[in-house]
């Protein structure tokens, strides 16, 4: 399992967070939560310079991000394995000590594990992340051109409790901890997504959702192709960006996080040559607030189906004759609810794109593998 979702509670998105996750918190925003309990405004003094991301502690199961590091160039040949990786060594590493050029960052590879088949993929992936350049330009012109991750040390790697021992750049550290504007991003949400085009439009929005008076921009083809990190020479025409880009990442950005977008085509002819982008809060406990908070919280197992509203496509059914050998099967192993058992079991085959082709056999491994589990 991603670590990621370990470190969160079951979400209820509005009820656990009012504010409702994320988004660009400006200096005035975030003052006003580290005012005094009267709610009077100007007890606080301002940081010189303005708010930066060193100043802001992230809320449990929440990553901070600043916008520089968002769809940076360079990153467009990262895999979704690779971006969460990234993101889930910033989460561990983020604190005070992320200044201190000598500090290292300590995490167990089981951990990062959770995102591939074995240690060599979790190398390969590290490797990739320690090649990568990225380029930045500072407000007063000058550019840097820094590696997204440093040095790293493999102990135990072959054991269960192997650790990776790793730090960041000391020229990349100024870029993710002076930045005056930034993203909140619930990790849970970020661990869900299966496209990465998802991960990197829910990253894009959630920089721009507390603009406030902007909640839409026009973007030339270009543009877009850079928001969402498509390299150069892949998805070229406009159907196939649509596709199996643009569509797979709306799909998993409204049916999955606390926000709505829509990417709307403008034409000039019969060619798409720009696109229209939009994006809203969810109204708090609203109903499609609500079913986003559920399906991040629910097994990855038929989620496609659920999210693009396929699921009630398919009718299933058992017998008490057959949920009965269910339940015998899984006696030997442990006595379970057979009930619950065939409702949970229920709730996954519904959620298949296409249903076993036999049922009963399907619901007794089923029922053995929880015995097996639960026992």
């Amino acid at each position: 399992m991603f670590l990621l979702t370990q470190k969160c509670s079951i979400l209820t998105f509005g009820a656990v967070y009012p504010d409702f996750w994320g988004g660009i918190l400006t200096l005035d925003t975030d003052l006003r939560r580290r005012c005094n309990k009267s709610g009077k405004r100007g007890h606080m003094k301002q940081p010189k310079g303005g708010l930066k991301t060193r100043d802001v502690s992230p809320r449990p199961g929440e990553m901070i991000k600043p916008t520089e590091i968002i769809g940076i160039a360079g990153i467009e040949g990262w895999s979704l394995a690779d971006r969460r990786t990234w993101n889930l060594l910033l989460v561990n590493a983020w604190g005070a000590r992320l200044e201190d050029p000598k500090a290292d960052f300590v995490i167990h590879l089981r951990e990062l594990r959770g995102l591939h088949d074995s240690n060599d993929r979790v190398r390969d992936c590290l490797e990739k992340l320690q090649k990568t350049l990225v380029n930045v330009t500072f407000p007063d012109g000058v550019r840097r051109v820094v590696q997204m991750l440093g040095a790293t040390d493999f102990a135990n790697e072959d054991r269960q409790e192997g650790t990776l021992t790793y730090d960041f750049h000391r020229k990349l550290v100024p870029i993710l901890r002076d930045s005056e504007v930034y993203a909140r991003m619930e990790v849970k949400v970020l661990s869900a997504f299966t496209s990465k085009y998802a991960l990197a439009l829910y990253e894009v929005i959630s920089s721009k959702i507390n603009l406030r008076h902007k909640s839409s921009e026009k973007l030339d083809i270009v543009a877009l192709r850079h928001m969402l990190g498509i390299e150069a020479g892949k998805l070229e025409t406009w159907s196939d960006l649509r596709r199996k880009a643009i569509e797979p990442a709306l799909e998993e950005v409204n049916g999955l996080s606390p926000y709505m977008v829509e990417i709307d085509p403008i034409q000039h002819g019969r060619k798409v040559v720009a696109v229209h982008v939009s994006w809203a809060k969810k109204e708090p406990f609203s109903p499609a607030e609500r079913a986003a908070a559920r399906e991040v919280n629910r097994a990855k197992i038929g989620r496609k189906a659920r999210v693009t509203g396929t699921v009630e496509r398919i009718a299933i059914e058992l017998s008490d004759e057959q949920i009965q050998k269910g339940y015998d099967a899984a006696a030997p192993i442990l006595r379970l609810d057979k009930h619950a058992a065939y409702h949970d079991w229920l709730g996954m085959v519904r959620g298949f794109e296409t249903p076993p082709s036999n049922l009963t056999g399907h619901f007794i491994d089923y029922c053995k593998k929880r015995a097996r589990d639960a026992r």
